[in-house]
């Protein structure tokens, strides 16, 4: 009988990674609401970690633009804007128009599933449906990703944070043109 092979651990994430992540996702979903301050030791409790990682991840999302920081007064949730939306939105209208013209870069899997996922997402974007469209920022988001530019995927993640976090303002204006262009252009593989 052959000795059965070890299965490949998956990758370690380091604490300051995992926290990120949490913090942002109740950031994102609104459990962490606009203008609520953020307490570290209230995030330790919740988190069950000591408070660097803490520390790191907040400043990480502070970077993003999810959290606002001043020293010795406060840490919160910033409030969402139309125009914060605008100004992400237009950086993410480039990065989607990088993304369209480096296609050939992306492995050929990748791409046929996300040209699949596109063509199922664009009825929705079609009815203009917030919900797709953020499903459409994380698609390309991921193909930003498989084109191995640490710079782009880097800045493409941090603006798409922001993007789907002021998107969630009443006003923010959604140029659907511009978004169907780039899932037609991607579905049809030009």
């Amino acid at each position: 009988m052959p000795v059965p092979q070890p299965t490949p651990e998956p990758p370690r994430q380091l604490i300051r990674d995992r926290v990120y992540s949490q913090i942002r996702e109740e950031i994102l979903k609104g459990q962490l609401e606009p203008g609520e301050k953020i307490n570290d030791a209230d995030l330790t409790t919740w988190l069950r970690v000591s408070r660097t990682p803490i520390r790191e991840a907040l400043a990480m999302l502070a970077v993003d633009g999810l959290i606002e920081m001043e020293p010795n007064r406060y840490t919160r949730v910033p409030d969402r804007s139309a125009d914060s939306y605008r100004r992400a939105a237009e950086y993410m209208q480039m990065i989607r128009a990088f993304v369209l013209e480096h296609l050939d870069r992306i492995p050929d899997d990748a791409l046929r599933v996300a040209r699949e996922h596109m063509a199922d997402l664009l009825p929705r974007l079609l009815e203009h449906d917030r919900g797709a469209k953020m499903t459409f920022d994380d698609e390309f988001g991921a193909l930003a990703a498989q084109i191995d530019n640490p710079l782009i995927t880097e800045a493409e993640q941090r603006v798409r944070s922001q993007a789907q976090f002021h998107l969630q303002h009443l006003d923010a204006a959604i140029n659907w043109d511009n978004i169907i262009s780039h899932a037609r252009t991607l579905t049809r593989g030009e």
